[in-house]
C-alpha cells in the first residue's frame, strides 16, 4: 500500500478494521497508522514521536488543548511529539493515515503547506516520496522535553510535590497547565507508549503488561486500545 492517495486501494487483510499499525521500514517515517470507518475516538493521549494525520476521505477531527482541528479530504495536520491530543468521532466514509515520524525539530507550517501542495499536483504519491519530503523539513534533535515526572519513575505525586515544596493540589495544577495532562495520566500515557515499543520489538504481550506495571494483558489491553484504538496484540504484528 505504497500510494498515499488510493484510498480505494485496501489491502484486504485489513477490511473492516477500524486501527491498523504497520512499519513501512522507510527512513523518515517510524510508523503508519490506517483508519477506516467509524471508530475513530481515541482517548487523549501523547507519543514520543512527531505526528503527521492526514485525511484520504470523508472527514476527521482532532483536539489539541481546548483547540478542536477539523479535517477534509486531502488536508493534513502536524502534531508534535509529547503533545496531548485526542481524536474525535469521524464520518463513516472516513479513511485516514497517521505517520509517525522521529522525534525532532521540524518546520511544521511550511512542511504542512508543501505536503498539501503536492497531494493537490499530483495523482498518486508514494511514502517514500512523503518521508523524502519529511527529512527536507527536519532540523536537529528535539527540544529537551524533560519533565518532572518521568513516566518510569514509581514516586507518588505528593512525594513529588513535597520535593519541590508544593502542596500536591497545587503541583498537579502547574503540571496540567504545563504538559496539558494531570502527572498521572502523563505516566500512563508513558506507560503506554513504552509498551508500544516493547510490542514493535516483538515482545509478547504478557511480558509487556509485565515490564510496563500493568496488571495483566486484559488490563494492558483496555488501556491500550482507549489510547491508540488496536488490540496490543494486533498492534504487535504491524
Amino acid at each position: 500500500m505504497t500510494d498515499l492517495f488510493n484510498c480505494n486501494a485496501a489491502d484486504p487483510t485489513i477490511a473492516g478494521s477500524q486501527w491498523v499499525y504497520w512499519r513501512p521500514m522507510i527512513d523518515g517515517i517510524s510508523e503508519l497508522g490506517l483508519l477506516r470507518g467509524r471508530g475513530s475516538e481515541l482517548a487523549m493521549h501523547f507519543h514520543e514521536e512527531f505526528q503527521v494525520t492526514f485525511v484520504l476521505a470523508g472527514r476527521r477531527a482532532l483536539q489539541l488543548g481546548d483547540a478542536v482541528i477539523e479535517l477534509t479530504s486531502r488536508r493534513c495536520a502536524c502534531i508534535p511529539a509529547w503533545t496531548p491530543h485526542r481524536s474525535l468521532e469521524g464520518s463513516s466514509d472516513l479513511v485516514s493515515v497517521n505517520a509517525y515520524l522521529p522525534a525532532g525539530d521540524y518546520a511544521v507550517s511550511a512542511m504542512q503547506a508543501e505536503i498539501e501542495r503536492e497531494w493537490r499536483m499530483v495523482e498518486g504519491f508514494e511514502w517514500r516520496d512523503l518521508a523524502a519530503l519529511i527529512r527536507a523539513h527536519k532540523g536537529g534533535c528535539a527540544a529537551d522535553r524533560s519533565i518532572a515526572l518521568r513516566p518510569d519513575r514509581q514516586e507518588s505525586v505528593s512525594r513529588r510535590a513535597s520535593r519541590t515544596g508544593q502542596s500536591r493540589e497545587g503541583f498537579s495544577r502547574a503540571f496540567a497547565k504545563r504538559y496539558g495532562m494531570p502527572p498521572h495520566a502523563f505516566e500512563l500515557i508513558g506507560r503506554l507508549n513504552r509498551a508500544r515499543d516493547l510490542l514493535r520489538a516483538g515482545e509478547a504481550v504478557a511480558a509487556t503488561a509485565a515490564e510496563t506495571g500493568f496488571a495483566d494483558q486484559s488490563h494492558l489491553g483496555r488501556w491500550f486500545r482507549r489510547a491508540f484504538g488496536a488490540t496490543p496484540g494486533r498492534y504487535r504484528l504491524g
